[in-house]
């Protein structure tokens, strides 16, 4: 078997309420997109792409389909799918001097995710079976990602959270007044009751010195995790941070590869290990990053990728969280049999590779609606009210 070509699919739009955290205001239009990789004998691999709309430019240009075309696909055509360490290698190294972190990491991490689907289908077992299958169904959190919503929406949202049956919920903090901060942390605490915990997400908007005030304050509030309370490069600072404070410190979203996540471990700044499968550089790396915070006694609970991280957070032994913002599927979807939580817990599917499946009917209807005005969305638009955050 052979890697013929790496497809990505045309995109399809979905507009949502504007989002905003601590530090940037997304706006409220997502891209889809399914990236698939192709072999010779018919089988192929696929992942999907969902992201805020500074995938695309002005002209409707993907840079992911660019780093695709241009950069990735070369290195993998005519090769087999199942050496995926080899493959791993061939992009990681074909990118060193232009890539390791970001946009170039991220469309790494795409690729890899669709090779491995490629080998569970290839193979007619689940990823999750490839993995080691550790437990077949861990449980979930809730999520809500809006900073802006006001008092009325949080009780709504947590309430809904709790009514679904998750056992832990997240929010967002990073309000100009701390004090609005504490009140909206007392307000969701109140919603969700003692027996639900409390997970915290600041995006990275404090200051240390900030931080270091913060925890005071929410300490009585018995709070699960503190998650990226500091910019993500100052790792001296998230360990003095977590050595001043009973707060567990959660971080790996904007952290990637198994050197950058063992240099946290290492300096002690991370309790929590959140590594975005995507960004961290796919299912590849995320795998030994598992196996490296695993020897440091630190659980896995991975940014985002629900439908992803099931089959993952199942599969090692640290695997703790998975991160899910609805238990149902959002109206239109076009994915068939959807991976979600039920009464709190999820578990991966039993299909070949990840299980994820399109219904390509509905696809199309949704790629040939108009598309929304993408003018002034090129990227998010910055709001944070003291960045950078050194007060």
């Amino acid at each position: 078997m052979k890697i013929t070509g790496i497809n990505l699919s045309d995109p399809w739009y979905s507009e949502t309420r504007p989002i905003a955290d601590a530090t940037v205001e997304v706006p409220g239009i997502r891209s889809n997109m399914i990236l698939e990789v192709h072999t010779d004998e018919g089988v192929s691999g696929i992942t999907p792409i969902t992201d805020p709309i500074v995938q695309v430019g002005h002209e409707g240009t993907s840079l992911i389909g660019l780093l695709v075309q241009q950069a990735f696909e070369p290195l993998l055509v005519g090769q087999d799918p199942f050496d995926i360490e080899r493959l791993w290698d061939k992009m990681y190294w074909g990118s060193i001097r232009w890539g390791r972190r970001g946009i170039a990491l991220t469309v790494l991490g795409y690729i890899d995710i669709a090779l491995w689907d490629l080998k569970g289908k290839a193979l007619n077992q689940s990823v999750h079976k490839l993995l080691g299958a550790h437990r077949d169904s861990v449980s979930a959190y809730g999520t809500s990602v809006n900073l802006n919503a006001d008092e009325d929406e949080l009780v709504d949202i947590y309430s809904s959270f709790v009514a679904d049956g998750f056992k832990m919920v997240k929010m967002k903090v990073g309000m100009k007044d701390p004090e609005e901060d504490i009140r909206r942390v007392r307000l969701v605490r109140d919603t969700i009751g003692p027996d639900v915990d409390l997970a915290i997400d600041v995006n990275s908007g404090w200051s240390l010195q900030a931080a270091i005030k913060m925890t005071e304050k929410l300490e009585p509030y018995n709070i699960y995790w503190l998650e990226e309370p500091l910019p993500p490069d100052e790792i001296d600072n998230h360990a003095k941070l977590a050595s001043c404070t009973n707060i567990p410190i959660a971080l790996g979203e904007t952290h990637a590869t198994k050197w950058e996540f063992k240099d946290l471990m290492e300096r002690g700044a991370v309790d929590i290990v959140q590594a975005d499968i995507v960004r961290c550089g796919g299912v590849t790396e995320w795998i030994k990053i598992a196996a490296i915070a695993d020897a440091y006694g630190l659980p896995m609970c991975p940014h985002a990728a629900t439908e992803i991280a099931a089959s993952l957070v199942t599969s090692v032994p640290n695997g703790l969280w998975v991160e899910a913002s609805r238990s149902t599927s959002p109206e239109n979807s076009p994915l068939i049999d959807p991976i979600l939580p039920k009464d709190g817990e999820i578990s991966p599917p039993a299909k070949p590779g990840f299980g994820i499946e399109y219904d390509m009917e509905a696809v199309a209807k949704l790629q040939s609606a108009p598309r929304p005005d993408l003018e002034d969305l090129w990227f998010a638009t910055h709001r944070g009210w003291q960045w950078p955050p050194y007060l």
